[in-house]
């Protein structure tokens, strides 16, 4: 990526430039040296050799003759051998190092328009499954090095950023480029840490959508009030499903389904807007658009209220008037996705 790579050449520029100085101030001096210690040599003729003996070329069509500028040229062998060995040792330390932050995440990545992960716990981690099925592009933040392997494998480096750190931390969330992100799930088991990363991101990234996993319900009024736009409690959500499962298990079956991308069925949220086939209309007007064009169901949809908040309705009236920036909620199969994207011709999610 070419941010990283800028900052790859900044650092090994950062550790060479008094080496690559030194270098210069010897080829002058060999130069000068030479100019001086051998007669009849004239400075463009010093200047080459010196260039080709630093470089180690020896044409030997201009040599030193006399005493002095032999044992002169002895000096800067010796110089020469001593700055190259040094030279090499830095380069290959930058490398390794490069090569060792990149593995760790350090040198942050160049996403935009992608979701952050604050947080590898489990409801991080079956987020970014979920994500990554849904082929977006996906940055994780881990507190724990050994998982950062794991978690690459998950999926390609095109759409899957890893990195190692405290998820609260605002730089570590600017390595994952979070103010350009689409969205941020914090999901670290910790509900302090939580908060605490909620309030960094919105010191630098005000406009970004975050969601929070909490474990304590209470906590949800406080993180709205932080400018949280959406909290999860997957306790709470758990212990719904089994509720429901114990009474109407098809129902929790059917929750669970449509809520992971991976079982040919999904329920997927599209904007109306100046670009798609149809820019309003009733309720009925759409959904038989929506089931002629795609077989898919419009179930409901979503407007923005106040703030960061959005209202959703299911099953709305058929009278409801649709507009522009609504979120249509489009359930439907694979193959019905698919051709409702075709024909509405933008991607989900907003």
């Amino acid at each position: 990526m070419p941010g990283r790579r800028r900052r790859y050449f900044a650092d090994l520029l950062r550790r060479t430039w008094k080496l690559l100085m030194a270098y210069g101030v010897v080829y002058v001096g060999a130069a000068v040296g030479f100019y001086l210690l051998q007669p009849g040599t004239s400075p463009l003729s010093a200047f080459y050799w010196s260039i080709v003996t630093l470089a180690t070329i020896g044409y030997g069509d201009v040599v030193p003759t006399t005493t002095f500028a032999r044992e002169f040229t002895i000096v800067v062998a010796f110089v020469q051998i001593f700055l190259l060995g040094y030279l090499l040792a830095v380069i290959t330390s930058a490398v390794a190092s490069e090569v060792q932050a990149e593995q760790l995440g350090l040198l942050g990545t160049d996403f935009r328009d992608h979701t952050v992960i604050a947080g590898y716990s489990s409801v991080g981690a079956a987020a970014a499954r979920e994500l990554l099925i849904e082929e977006q592009r996906v940055a994780v933040i881990t507190d724990r090095a050994d998982d950062v392997s794991n978690i690459r494998s998950l999926g390609p480096a095109d759409r899957l950023f890893v990195t190692f750190g405290n998820p609260a931390e605002t730089e570590i969330l600017k390595r994952a480029n979070a103010d350009r992100a689409r969205a941020v799930i914090v999901a670290t088991p910790d509900d302090t840490a939580n908060l605490i990363a909620v309030l960094n991101l919105r010191t630098f990234a005000p406009n970004v959508r975050v969601v929070v996993s909490v474990s304590r319900p209470e906590l949800k009024d406080t993180m709205r009030t932080a400018g949280v736009t959406y909290v999860a409690t997957p306790g709470d959500m758990g212990g719904r499903l089994c509720a429901n499962a114990a009474f109407r298990p098809e129902v929790a079956n059917a929750i669970e389904d449509l809520l992971a991308a991976a079982y040919g069925a999904d329920l997927q949220e599209f904007l109306l807007g100046p670009r798609t086939p149809v820019k309003g209309g009733t309720v009925a007007e759409l959904e038989r658009a929506v089931r002629e064009h795609s077989g898919c169901l419009l179930v409901g949809y979503a407007r923005a209220s106040s703030g960061p908040s959005w209202e959703t309705l299911l099953n709305p009236p058929p009278t409801d008037v649709l507009r522009q920036g609504d979120a249509l909620l489009i359930l439907g199969t694979d193959p019905n996705i698919r051709a409702f994207r075709r024909w509405f011709g933008i991607a989900q999610g907003r």
